[in-house]
Parts: C-alpha cells; sequence; structure tokens
C-alpha cells in the first residue's frame, strides 16, 4: 500500500496572475503558505485486473477511460496504469469549491502515490508539472499553476510565473515570531457555500484584456507583503488584503455578491483589519487579519460561522506509507 499526504494552501496575495494569459504576457508571482489541512491518497493493488476508486462516490470498472473523475483518470493514465489497483481519497475540508486548492492537492498527491507504486520518487517540481499537465493542458480546465506548485512544495513561498511557462519556488523565511503574531490574528470562517472554482476563472479569463491594470496591482502587492510579512507588521498586511481584496472583486462580477460583501463589511466593522475570500471567490472560507481580541466579535457579526483552525505545514506532497519499499519515504 502507499498513502501520501498533500497540504491544502492559503494564498495571500497575487491570485489570478497565475493564469497564463496573464503570466505570458506580463510575467506572474504569488505568495501563499501550506497548512496543515490535507488531501490524503490510498493506493493499493488488487487480485483481479479491476480499477476501484473510492472518492464522493464509488467508482468499478475494468477499463481506465470509463472512470468519470477527471482529474483521477487522467493521473492513471499520465502513470500508465490500466487496472488492477484500488485508490482511496480523503480530504480535510468540502471537496471542490473551498478555495484551499484542494482539487489540485488530489492531483499531486494522486500522481505521487502512483507513481511510488511504480518505484519512482519525484521531485516537487515533476509533480507541480505534471499535475498541471493534467489539469490545464489535457482536462482544459481554466486554472491557472499556483495550486500544484503549493500542493507540491508546501511551506511559506512565493512563486513567480515565468512567460515562458517556467516557475521559479522561492521559500519565504518568515522569522517564528513573525509567523505566531501572524498565526494570533488569523481568523478563517466558513462562508457556508462551495462554488465551481472554473467558472468564475473562465468568467475571470475572459476580462483579462480589460482588467490588466488590476492584475498588474495584485501582482505588485506579493513583493510588498512579502516585506510585510518578514517584518512582522500585521495590521498592514491586513490592510494590504483588504486592498488586494477590493482591487480582486473587480475581476469578475462572480467573485462576490451582496451576501457575501455583506458578511464582509460587517467582519470589517466589527475589528477585522483585512482579509478576503480564499481561492477563486465565490463561496468557500473568508481569511481575516485582526487582534486576537477581537475575534469572538468578528465571529458574532457573521452569526458565528464555523471556523477552521489550522496551523503551518513546512512540507509539500509527502509519502507517508510505502509498503512496497518497506521503509518510510519522503519527498
Amino acid at each position: 500500500m502507499i498513502v501520501t499526504q498533500t497540504p491544502l494552501r492559503i494564498s495571500l496575495f497575487g491570485g489570478g496572475t497565475d493564469l497564463a494569459d496573464y503570466y505570458r504576457r506580463a510575467g506572474g508571482s504569488v505568495l501563499s503558505f501550506a497548512i496543515d489541512k490535507h488531501v490524503h491518497v490510498a493506493v493499493k493493488p488488487r487480485w483481479d485486473d479491476e480499477l476501484v476508486v473510492n472518492h464522493w462516490t464509488q467508482e468499478r470498472t475494468g477499463h481506465v477511460h470509463d472512470i468519470r473523475n477527471g482529474v483521477i483518470r487522467e493521473c492513471l493514465v499520465a502513470a500508465g496504469i490500466s487496472g488492477g489497483l484500488e485508490i482511496s481519497c480523503m480530504s480535510d475540508v468540502p471537496a471542490g469549491g473551498s478555495g484551499l486548492g484542494s482539487s489540485s492537492a488530489l492531483a499531486v498527491g494522486l500522481l505521487n502515490a502512483l507513481l511510488a507504486y511504480q518505484g519512482a520518487a519525484p521531485g516537487p517540481a515533476e509533480l507541480a508539472e505534471a499535475a498541471c499537465r493534467i489539469e490545464i493542458d489535457v482536462l482544459g480546465q481554466p486554472i491557472g499553476k499556483q495550486d500544484q506548485y503549493a500542493a507540491a512544495f508546501g511551506d511559506w513561498r512565493e512563486y513567480r510565473f515565468h512567460p515562458d511557462g517556467s516557475v521559479t519556488a522561492q521559500r519565504v523565511l518568515v522569522p517564528a515570531a513573525h509567523l505566531a503574531e501572524f498565526h494570533r490574528h488569523a481568523l478563517i470562517l466558513y462562508t457556508g457555500r462551495t462554488r465551481r472554482a472554473s467558472d468564475i476563472l473562465s468568467d475571470q479569463k475572459a476580462n483579462i484584456d480589460r482588467r490588466l491594470d488590476q492584475l498588474h496591482a495584485l501582482k505588485s502587492h506579493v513583493a510588498t507583503g512579502h516585506e510585510l510579512l518578514l517584518r512582522g507588521e500585521v495590521r498592514e498586511l491586513g490592510r494590504l488584503l483588504d486592498e488586494s481584496w477590493q482591487r480582486k472583486r473587480e475581476l469578475s462580477d462572480k467573485i462576490h455578491d451582496q451576501q457575501l460583501d455583506t458578511m464582509y463589511e460587517r467582519a470589517r466593522q466589527a475589528g477585522a483589519y483585512g482579509g478576503k475570500l480564499l481561492g477563486a471567490g465565490g463561496g468557500g472560507f473568508f481569511l481575516f487579519l485582526c487582534p486576537p481580541h477581537r475575534h469572538a466579535q468578528v465571529r458574532a457579526a457573521l452569526g458565528n460561522p464555523r471556523q477552521m483552525t489550522f496551523s503551518f505545514d513546512r512540507h509539500g506532497s509527502t509519502v507517508l506509507l510505502n509498503t512496497r519499499a518497506a521503509a518510510l519515504v519522503t519527498t
């Protein structure tokens, strides 16, 4: 049996500039960090030639091309596996539409498991690019590259997306005291709904020619946010999040609506410095930065929604168990 653990991510600044329609013109940049919420994938051989896939439903088939879940099907095709395997996928957050990169974490984690099953030990860049090819090139999803890289590399990183399609992953070495202060101020609240990120991103991509100024501004916030983080200036980080959120709302009308705008304004009035909807927008989770003593007021102002506690994850996609290798293997 092979078991992999792949972290979800929180993207702070630069979201949208990882779309090829933008970074091929001007280069993109994203600042994000991995959290201790994961997608786990277990892979084990079967005595027969069937493929059994357990995700939010179960699929059982004798032919790989009959698998309905596109990511799982194409990962199997890419790995050259056509039968005799059982796959189980589990996520710590609602599957799909959470804004935490769970779909790409599944692609990265499954690829890691399937390649380990075949005796390979891919590096994080190889995993990320393979997941990008499947999601973007093969399945035609209108998404960027940041989620695959964050899932594969983990930790705090600044990702730079170059016009030639290459990606640089730079680790952000935040002092421990500043990380602790950021964590004390961070508040993640569930909106109560998920959404299809592809619908929002398709609309956003269609608007890129008319929203270049907003995207340039969002990219510039990465360097500013990086410096504020290193200096431990949480209040200013919150204000920059607010500025970024106001810019991001202009990219597509599907990113926000009256209900979400009301939630955000109530949080600000209750003491939050600033915040944003995680991921493409439209639902999922809000991240707010606000004084710890105002967390209760912010939650109450939003009707006490479910809060997601978290800590930082230093690792990317990791093989937790590999009984074929008879040893613990990590990547």
